[in-house]
């Protein structure tokens, strides 16, 4: 069996790491374990939040430090395509070619639920590469679309501050309190889309709305939520991935359609402007 531990080399990649070879001493499991640092590589898999676990070239969890017990289920259950679990029907001759998701959250990796997740979510011998980085993609998209629309009927407030590590474009000019904070969020390492994404957010903005920036209205902050004083920020705007965030009067919209558009500028361009002239009314 082949372990990789996805991340950029932090203490949840590290703790991660230490969980992953605790539990396969434990129950005596023989895998060869893989630290994986190279952002390029993580960014291969799909993957856009560490610490990830993979297990035979599958994306088992993200985001998330497994504990002993967690990882030793990724590692004595064949792995479904979906990323979660597999538990075998009772009579199945085959069980690594015949299981279903067993998520341990009320939601499972990939998007089943309850009943569902049990009946709907087989992975059957096929996939691959490509199929998981597919699933894994689409469930971060589907994820990020549902956490904006539950934000948007609560209408839920974020209690946010400036904090070290972000980066401000204005003319110097003092925060309005009403002013709107335009945030593009990112880790520790960083691949050529997401430099990319930020480039665009940065000049979608400044050709707009170049003297309320000047007036400190409008306000752009790039932030490392690796860094220990921003994590609240996941918290906050219920970050599934690195994204585009913008926060007024208390209120935010996450703009993760970012990722989709980064290939076609002029879209790109459109998606931001249109989103900030909203939130401005």
């Amino acid at each position: 069996m082949k372990v990789q531990i996805l991340g950029s080399g932090c203490d949840k990649c590290k703790k991660l790491a230490a969980n992953v070879k605790q539990a396969a001493e434990q129950h005596n499991i023989p895998c060869d374990i893989e630290k994986v640092e190279d952002i390029n590589k993580i960014t291969e898999f799909g993957v856009m939040m560490t610490p990830a676990l993979v297990v035979d070239g599958k994306v088992v969890n993200v985001g998330k430090v497994l504990s002993v017990d967690e990882v030793a289920k990724f590692l004595t259950v064949p792995a479904c395509d979906c990323g979660g679990a597999c538990e075998a029907p009772a009579k199945a001759e085959k069980p690594a070619e015949s299981c279903c998701c067993s998520a341990p959250a009320p939601t499972s990796s990939c998007g089943c639920s309850g009943e569902e997740a049990a009946t709907s979510c087989c992975s059957g011998s096929g996939g691959g590469g490509k199929k998981v980085m597919t699933i894994v993609l689409l469930v971060f998209v589907v994820t990020s679309i549902g956490f904006m629309v539950l934000k948007q009927i609560k209408g839920s407030d974020a209690a946010v501050s400036a904090t070290p590590g972000t980066e401000q474009v204005s003319s110097g000019a003092p925060q309005n309190a009403n002013a709107m904070v335009v945030y593009y969020f990112h880790g520790n390492q960083r691949c050529f889309t997401c430099n990319k994404i930020e480039e665009l957010t940065k000049q979608a903005i400044e050709a707009k709305y170049a003297k309320e920036l000047a007036d400190g209205n409008v306000i752009f902050k790039s932030v490392n939520v690796e860094e220990p004083v921003n994590e609240h920020f996941v918290k906050d705007f219920g970050l599934t991935t690195r994204s585009v965030v913008m926060q007024k009067n208390g209120k935010f919209e996450k703009f993760d359609a970012v990722w989709t558009l980064v290939r076609e500028p002029q879209k790109f361009t459109e998606y931001i402007q249109n989103g900030a002239a909203e939130m401005l009314k």
